[in-house]
């Protein structure tokens, strides 16, 4: 396995910055640094985002089979948007207990929290009406996605030119069709709080969704129904 051991590679490695760096997605850059470090295609690298710093930069871990299991992570300065190091083996400096990372209730997967509440594992879309209200978009919603096969659910409200999509375990169950996530991640940029999502009786339809919290630093809430 190649050594990785480039900190502070900001000439080589310098993220787009503002809205555009946040659609772009600190995934995608740290599998891309990754994959070019080992010499390797980024399809053979997998990565997840971890937990903040206390200095409010990103932890993203990263895998891949193709470099001897080997792994490491790479770290994001989430003010500029630019790579701060990408290293081999685990992050084991501070981080900052923040909903949906460490301290939570709930098991780990690749330094997030995964769902364990025995809620329903289905991939489920419905058109509807709602609202979406945030700092980077806001008008009313005409569709709902959402997907909890996964170790983290993955909840989406958009419309033909917009899409916003969260991403967090769930952590409770409320009803028979209804539970909580925990808000950890979007794909617009870092975010927290909460939703609550209630399918139709077959599972089959999304009925509802109310979420609310913080996305980059700024409130966000959101509602629709079928």
């Amino acid at each position: 396995m190649k050594s990785i051991s480039f900190a502070l590679m900001l000439s080589s490695a310098i993220l787009l910055p503002g809205l555009a760096m946040a659609q772009y997605g600190y995934v995608q850059e740290c599998k891309e640094t990754v994959a070019n470090q080992l010499d390797v295609s980024t399809l053979d690298v997998s990565a997840q985002l971890g937990p903040f710093t206390p200095n409010d930069n990103r932890i993203v871990n990263w895998r891949s089979q193709r470099a001897g299991e080997g792994y490491g992570y790479c770290e994001f300065n989430t003010a500029t948007g630019e790579l701060v190091q990408s290293q081999s083996g685990e992050y084991t400096g501070p981080v900052e207990d923040r909903p949906g990372y460490g301290g939570a209730s709930g098991q780990q997967y690749m330094g997030y929290n995964q769902t364990v509440v025995n809620a329903p594992r289905v991939k489920v879309d419905s058109s509807g009406r709602g609202d979406f209200h945030g700092p980077h978009k806001s008008g009313h919603i005409g569709h709902s996605w959402v997907d909890t096969r996964g170790p983290q659910a993955i909840v989406t409200l958009g419309r033909d030119d917009f899409k916003v999509s969260f991403y967090g375990p769930i952590v409770q169950q409320n009803a028979n069709r209804e539970f909580t996530m925990e808000i950890n991640n979007s794909n617009l940029g870092s975010a927290n709080g909460t939703a609550t999502v209630r399918l139709s009786p077959n599972d089959k339809r999304v009925e509802y969704i109310s979420l609310n919290g913080q996305l980059n630093g700024r409130d966000f809430n959101g509602n629709f129904r079928r």
